[in-house]
């Protein structure tokens, strides 16, 4: 197949749909499809390939179109002139397209489908309604605004898919028409995983400085991912647990108000910022902690917490949305009430004293997250695509 995936975030973009995106050019690439990814530029210059996510050589096409900052959100860019992806689409005879965001480069796939009668696929990643504060229009008209915007844009698709059931359930709810698939997710569990045995965690432990039981939080560090709710929850079980940590890994435009909320509660000694990592150095954060904990409650699928699950992570997370879908109460895990500190501060008590709990929860963490793996989701991808493509087909 000669697959468009149409993106307005990539790598080196850091974000959840940035990366989904990567994953899915590579491991198409990797199966053999002719795969064209287009995305922005970081500037108004025009440039074909490009740096991605580190080094190496990727089994796709990149696009970067010239572009300018958006005004409302300066983490995004928009394309300028309109139009060039849709006529590289022309060219290659795309037999499929992929849009990952209904913004500008996702109206680009959807004119180019349109106009040269190519299947389009569009994947809805997240409640874009939690990040309105970002542009200041956190109010109910904004929120009820945002939702009819997107189910405008994805009932100009011919499918949609959805990570999960909760966000699949929602765009229901506000009035989609179009089928809609579940499709999670994809992470790398052969990069992802267990340190292997009590002797590596231990020495992983010793040369990253990390304490005897330490928790962790990997991802944006914003307003919407309460990183100041676990702060607190934190600094409530140690005065149960005083020798416990907390490493919080990535960055964001809360990360001074986090580092003075930390000073301020006295806790500086047991909180370590170690900002983002990548690749392998990422592998060993999480292969050196213990439990990995957020209080978000706007996630849909989280990256990162399928990531700490394949590292054999248990995982304490808010019973919100789209967590409990990954994280199983009991199983390899423990929710609490979303806003709930004590709630919070009692679950990292538990699961930290209880060591055979945590090494079920380990276990199984590591068990379901098999379940995510790049092979398995890019070929319920591909039976998606081919059944898209043969409604299509004339006589069908």
């Amino acid at each position: 197949m000669r697959i468009g995936i149409f993106s307005d975030t990539f790598p080196p973009q850091v974000n959840g749909v940035a990366n989904t995106a990567l994953t899915s050019a590579i491991t198409l690439g990797n199966l053999g499809h002719e795969v064209f990814v287009y995305t922005v530029a970081g500037s108004l210059l025009r440039r074909q390939g490009g740096e991605l996510n580190g080094d190496g050589d990727y089994p796709f096409t990149i696009i970067r179109l010239p572009s300018v900052p958006a005004m409302v959100y300066h983490d995004q860019r928009i394309p300028l002139p309109l139009g060039l992806a849709i006529n590289h689409a022309r060219r290659v005879r795309l037999d499929i397209i992929h849009a990952h965001t209904p913004f500008s480069i996702g109206w680009e796939a959807v004119l180019a489908a349109k106009l040269f009668n190519i299947p389009i696929v569009g994947t809805h990643h997240t409640f874009y309604d939690k990040y309105l504060k970002h542009v200041k229009l956190d109010y109910a008209w904004a929120r009820s605004f945002s939702w009819n915007y997107v189910n405008f844009y994805y009932n100009c698709c011919d499918a949609v898919v959805s990570p999960s059931k909760s966000l699949a359930q929602e765009l229901k709810n506000y009035g989609l028409k179009r089928p809609m698939e579940i499709i999670v997710n994809a992470i790398d569990t052969e990069l992802f995983k267990p340190a292997g045995d009590d002797i590596a965690k231990e020495r992983l432990k010793s040369s990253l400085g990390f304490r005897k039981k330490t928790l962790v939080y990997m991802g944006r560090v914003s307003y919407e991912k309460k990183i100041d709710q676990v702060v607190r929850a934190f600094a409530m079980a140690l005065k149960s647990e005083p020798f416990i940590g907390l490493v919080i890994v990535g960055d964001g435009p809360e990360k001074g108000a986090i580092e003075l909320l930390v000073k301020d509660l006295g806790i500086g000694k047991n909180v370590s910022f170690v900002g983002f990592k990548r690749g392998g150095e990422l592998v060993e954060v999480l292969q050196a902690s213990d439990v990995f904990v957020t209080a978000s409650d706007s996630e849909n699928m989280p990256l990162s917490v399928l990531e700490a699950m394949s590292a054999g992570l248990p995982v304490i997370g808010a019973r919100a949305l789209g967590i409990p879908e990954i994280v199983k109460e009991g199983v390899n895990g423990l929710l609490f009430t979303p806003g709930d500190l004590r709630d919070m501060a009692e679950k990292i008590i538990l699961l930290t004293r209880d060591g055979e709990m945590a090494r079920s929860f380990s276990n199984n963490s590591r068990s379901l997250a098999l379940n995510y793996s790049r092979g398995s989701v890019t070929r319920s991808l591909e039976r998606f695509y081919n059944d898209i493509i043969h409604q299509r087909l004339p006589n069908n």
